[in-house]
């Protein structure tokens, strides 16, 4: 059965979409609330790092996918992107091998060429993404939102929580503090999300490009 990909692109023109657009996106939004943030009141600067916190957890779980569609090659890529978001379990398989993977090692698991092993020394260089674990669990419960314990009491509130339901019931929050230098961190780690995940699917495109393409089951 043939997959209709959205706007009615063909399958390379909705890959080259995602590279150009949905891997932008967390980036982006991220850097303009860190702009906004600059110049507002406490209680709106609590707000923004939550948002820069929630697109965060949109370039892990997308950062996620691309591992996810490049490493498993039963399926072309451009299914795989077209499925929801991963979760926790998903995200902390591609943070162990992110772990204990070799550059080298995790550009045969994605079958890409020594052109994104900058990528991928990128990725092995990042510290404790473990620590992630509560805010893309909570973005993937499906009850996400956004809280500010203590706002209401004026100057008790020192963090934001980007908080969820696990199925049984269980609350999950990701807590940070809300200082300019706190969301700053926050925005600096999703845009590196965002060029790992560009730069592995760019490789994989610039592979199509150059050397042409006869589809994919």
């Amino acid at each position: 059965m043939d997959t209709t990909f959205p706007g009615g692109l063909s399958e390379l023109e909705f890959v080259e979409a995602y590279w150009f657009s949905a891997l932008r996106k967390p980036q982006m939004a991220a850097d303009a609330a860190l702009r906004a943030l600059v110049f507002s009141d406490t209680g709106d600067r609590a707000v923004l790092t939550g948002l820069i916190g929630q697109e965060l957890a949109e370039a892990c779980r997308r950062l996620t996918s691309i591992y996810g569609a490049l490493s498993d090659r039963r399926y072309s890529i451009a299914r795989s992107l077209l499925k929801p978001l991963p979760g926790l379990d998903e995200w902390k398989v591609f943070i162990h091998h992110a772990a204990t993977f070799t550059p080298e090692q995790m550009l045969r698991e994605l079958s890409l060429d020594s052109t994104a092993l900058r990528w991928a020394i990128e990725l092995r260089g990042q510290s404790d993404m473990s620590g992630l674990n509560d805010l893309v669990e909570a973005a993937a419960s499906g009850s996400s939102m956004l809280l500010v314990p203590g706002m209401m009491q004026k100057h008790i509130a020192t963090e934001c929580w980007f908080a969820g339901v696990r199925p049984n019931g269980e609350p999950i929050a990701a807590s940070f503090g809300f200082e300019e230098q706190d969301a700053a961190n926050l925005a600096d780690l999703a845009a590196d999300f965002c060029a790992i995940a560009r730069g592995f699917l760019g490789t994989y495109l610039e592979t199509r490009r150059t050397a042409g393409w006869r589809g994919e089951p």
